[in-house]
C-alpha cells in the first residue's frame, strides 16, 4: 500500500516538475523550435542579447559551415589541427564582417568547428 501511494506521489512531483519548466521556458520567451541544438543559448551565448537572433544564428553556422568545407576540399593531405586552425581563422575574418559588438570566443568557434566537421560526407577513406 505504501509503495502505491509512494509511486503516485513521485508522479505527481514528475507532472509538477515538468509543468514548471515549461512555465520558465515560456517566461523567458525561449522558443525551442528555433534554437537549433542549443547554439543560440549555449555556445553563441557571448554574444549581446540584440545579436544572439536567430537569423544572426543562422549566418553564423552557415560560415563555418562554408569554412569547414572550404578548408576540407583545399587542405585535404593536411593534419586535422592545422585544418582546424586554418578553419577558425577564416570563421573568425568572416565574422568580423558581420559587424558584431562582442565576440564569439575561440573555444566556442572550436565546438562549432568539429561539430560541421562531422557532418560534412565521408571521404570513403580506409580507417587504419
Amino acid at each position: 500500500m505504501v509503495e502505491i501511494i509512494l509511486q503516485y506521489v513521485l508522479i505527481i512531483l514528475l507532472v509538477i516538475g515538468l509543468g514548471y519548466l515549461a512555465y520558465l521556458l515560456k517566461d523567458k520567451d525561449i522558443n525551442i523550435k528555433d534554437d537549433y541544438f542549443g547554439f543560440d543559448y549555449v555556445i553563441l551565448g557571448s554574444l549581446e542579447a540584440g545579436e544572439s537572433t536567430s537569423e544572426n544564428s543562422k549566418k553564423i553556422l552557415r560560415i563555418v559551415s562554408k569554412a569547414v568545407q572550404y578548408v576540407e576540399t583545399n587542405y585535404r593531405e593536411r593534419e586535422n589541427t592545422l585544418k582546424e586552425e586554418e578553419a577558425i581563422k577564416l570563421v573568425k575574418d568572416s565574422i568580423s564582417l558581420l559587424n558584431l559588438k562582442n565576440n564569439i570566443d575561440s573555444e566556442s568557434l572550436k565546438y562549432l568547428v568539429r561539430l560541421a566537421a562531422v557532418l560534412l560526407p565521408p571521404t570513403n577513406k580506409t580507417i587504419k
